[in-house]
């Protein structure tokens, strides 16, 4: 299965507005098919500001792709078009190999934390097999929940991808400092070293979930 990011960059201001385009359209929005659904939207915390992402899931690209052109031809995709002109300025689209289980995240208000590795060459499974076991531990040790792993599909290659939901971003900091001195976090630290070369971090606020 592939993970879709839609990545908005919405009017100054419009965040709101935007926000209900794609979550309670007083247009209705396309239609997508029972294999490609949409499951969360996303707002920024940190980063560029007034960012809007959309998140969808579908088999494989050509079934995305089959679904987008169908949607293209519904006859409300103008009038909804129309509006979605109004509040957004551009975007792009990212597309994302999902690794493993694949949950939408449990409710609005949340907070997802993303932080994207980049690889060394060539050492992308081991980086995607450490993000699995650093989700597992985050986890279990009360951190977050839901872990999401992804490796890149397109764009830059050699990323390895955790998104985790946790319930406040003063919760996150705490936990994790704790994390920092957990033994089993130190070793699985060096191991990371070893693997990747940079990463980011981003923090956005669930709007919307299709659970």
């Amino acid at each position: 299965m592939i993970q879709v990011r839609d990545v908005l960059t919405v009017k100054f201001g419009k965040i709101d507005q935007a926000v209900e385009l794609f979550t309670k359209p007083s247009i209705p929005a396309p239609q997508f098919n029972a294999s490609v659904r949409p499951v969360s939207a996303l707002t920024d915390i940190s980063g560029n500001m007034y960012t809007l992402v959309n998140e969808f899931i579908a088999p494989n690209l050509g079934e995305y792709e089959k679904v987008r052109d169908q949607q293209f031809t519904q006859p409300e995709f103008g009038k909804w078009f129309q509006q979605f002109q109004l509040f957004i300025e551009g975007g792009r689209r990212e597309y994302y190999s999902i690794e493993g289980d694949y949950t939408p995240w449990s409710q609005p208000g949340r907070i997802v934390v993303r932080e994207a590795y980049r690889a060394y060459k060539w050492q992308i499974r081991t980086a995607v097999s450490l993000m699995q076991r650093y989700g597992a531990l985050l986890v279990d040790r009360g951190v977050g929940q839901n872990p999401h792993v992804l490796s890149d599909l397109a764009g830059s290659m050699f990323q390895a991808i955790i998104e985790i939901e946790t319930e406040s971003m003063s919760a996150w900091e705490e936990k994790r400092r704790a994390l920092y001195r957990d033994t089993d976090f130190q070793v699985w630290f060096v191991q990371l070293q070893n693997a990747v070369e940079s990463g980011s971090h981003e923090f956005y606020r669930v709007e919307y979930t299709g659970r």
